[in-house]
């Protein structure tokens, strides 16, 4: 009876794919966690490789993904980052007026969105940490009606 042919290194195509991954996963781990003090924003609000988190961001479309991003790693164009880049002279939030507008402010602080925030995100205030454990659909839900998509 004829099963197909021989793996050529004696390993199916399956357990191939399987060791790969898995040693994809672990190589960008590495690299994740060997980047030192760089990134600051993204290491906060961004956990270490999921593929379930990479499965619901291949969901969105290119709006989804750009405002999730951008939110997530602090490359936007909210007034702190603005600021930076020389663009505008006040990088204070418009909504409360209290502190810089970051991604951290409105994900986690800003007193002018904090019944929004209890609403999609589950509480008043966030600690940077706790946004890790979000979904990527709550967040990408709370930023549109926050009115930054």
């Amino acid at each position: 009876m004829f099963l197909g042919p021989e793996p050529a290194l004696g390993v199916s195509r399956r357990d191939l794919q399987k060791r790969f991954g898995r040693w994809l996963a672990n190589q960008h781990g590495a690299q994740w966690r060997g980047l030192g003090d760089t990134q600051r924003q993204a290491r906060a609000f961004i956990s270490a490789h999921s593929l379930d988190t990479r499965a619901k961001f291949m969901t969105f479309n290119r709006i989804q993904s750009r405002v999730v991003t951008d939110l997530l790693t602090g490359h936007n164009t909210l007034r702190r980052h603005l600021y930076l880049l020389g663009l505008i002279d006040s990088p204070l939030c418009r909504m409360c007026g209290v502190g810089e507008k970051t991604s951290a402010h409105i994900l986690c602080e800003c007193e002018a969105l904090a019944s929004l925030r209890h609403a999609y995100l589950g509480s008043f205030f966030l600690e940077p940490e706790d946004i890790r454990s979000l979904g990527l659909g709550v967040i990408w839900n709370y930023s549109k009606v926050a009115g930054l998509s």
